[in-house]
Formats: C-alpha cells, structure tokens, sequence
C-alpha cells in the first residue's frame, strides 16, 4: 500500500514552508484544543488597509529580520483541509519543533501518526501505518528550491510572484500568487498572516495545484531554546520499513 503522492505534497509544501519561517521567538497562544475550535478566523478580518510602498518596504524588512534569527522552540499546529471534489474536511493536531536556522520536526497525532523530520539536508516523512519511510533530498526536491529561494528574500517585486501585503484588526497578511507565465508553479495560492504587534506567524493558508484550500494555525510556546534537549532531527527507519525515494 503506497501513500498518495497527492496527500504528500499537500502536507509538504506547508511543512517546508514552516520550517523556512519559523526561526524567531514564539508567543504566548491558546491551547491546542481551543486553536482547533477557531482554525482560519484569524485571516478573514472585516475590512483590509492598504498600505503605502514605503510602510509595506518596512513591514517586509522586519520580518525578514525576525526570521532570519537562529534559534530553537516548540509548540502544537492544528491543520485544516479543505478537498475541492468532495468539499470535504479534515482536521490534523499534532507537535512541532524548530532548530534554526534548517532542522525541524512534525509529529501529526490525530487523526493518523506520522512523523516529518529533516536535519537540514535530508528529510524523512514516517507513516507508521503503512510502515514506510520517504526518503529524499532538499536539494533534489524542486519545492524545496522553490521556497528557499522565495522564502530568503521576501520583498514587494517577488521573482516569480505578485505580492499583496495588507494590515486589518491587529493583522499583517502577505499574499503570493504566482505569476501567469509560470509553467510549473509550487501552488496557486498562498497566504501568511503575521501579528502586528511583534510579526509573530500566526497562520498559514495555501490554495494547492489541485484546488484543495489549507490551513495551519500555529501556537508556540512561550519559551525560546539555545537547544531542544531529547528531540532527534534525524530519522532511523524501523526494521523491515518499506523505504520509497522522495523529490526524483
């Protein structure tokens, strides 16, 4: 039994994006259980201000500062998504742990377990299961090369894409959509919506190649780490594990 390619890259594409972001202090949050009742509202704000280049230059050069900081923390993700064929929806809760400035860990706890860690170099992706591992490259993996490249150097005239930045009800929201003459872009849509008050990630919403709408709310913990004592960002396989290559 093999895992849908598409069910992956869904996953993928916004676990690679966190780990490209989040790389400064978390803030205080809700509980898990409380984020999961309240998923999406925060980016759905009444009425949008639209900024002038100067203060969205200012907006964008802070947090590319924020974000450029080494170091390490954890806290809880709730994922919501939306399927375009059946307007079906799923929701996944689970734990992440971030090692600046590339090592990361997600453990998805419901409804299914599955594991997603890298070191930086390469990345594991765990369905205890199927028992099977998908092994691959960053370097390999063209979605990976995409977002680095996009993720470095957030700026107004972003290779690539159209970039929207709006603020409304103590939010910042930063839009990419891809340009048309793209023949293979990594999604439709995407979405981050950071807090004005220190441009602290709060959400992240991405509309998928196959039309599928997601999206992950992010509580952090209050408490930064020079380590994260106990966590592995390396993955063993479990003997006699089906390993499939990832990103070839």
């Amino acid at each position: 039994m093999n895992i849908s390619l598409e069910n992956f890259c869904r996953r993928f594409l916004l676990i690679l994006l966190a780990l490209l972001l989040f790389t400064a202090s978390p803030v205080m949050a809700a509980s898990p259980q409380e984020v999961s009742s309240t998923v999406g509202e925060k980016s759905t704000p009444q009425k949008s201000q639209t900024l002038k280049k100067g203060e969205q230059e200012k907006i964008l050069a802070r947090i590319r500062q924020k974000y450029s900081r080494k170091q390490a923390f954890s806290g809880h993700f709730t994922q919501k998504t939306i399927y375009a064929d059946s307007d079906e929806t799923t929701l996944s809760l689970g734990r992440i742990w971030i090692k600046g400035p590339d090592k990361m860990r997600w453990e998805y706890q419901s409804p299914e377990k599955q594991i997603l860690v890298s070191d930086g170099k390469t990345i594991w992706y765990y369905t205890p299961d199927l028992n099977q591992v998908m092994v691959g490259k960053v370097d390999n993996i063209r979605e990976a090369r995409v977002l680095v490249n996009l993720m470095a150097k957030l700026q107004l005239k972003q290779k690539g894409f159209r970039l929207d930045l709006r603020r409304s009800n103590g939010l910042i929201t930063v839009s990419l959509i891809p340009l048309s003459d793209d023949k293979a872009p990594p999604f439709q849509s995407m979405t981050m919506i950071f807090s004005t008050a220190d441009d602290t990630l709060q959400e992240t919403w991405m509309e998928d190649l196959f039309a599928n709408k997601i999206v992950i709310t992010y509580t952090w913990e209050n408490t930064s780490h020079p380590a994260l004592p106990g966590v592995e960002f390396s993955f063993t396989p479990p003997s006699g594990c089906d390993i499939m290559p990832l990103g070839q």
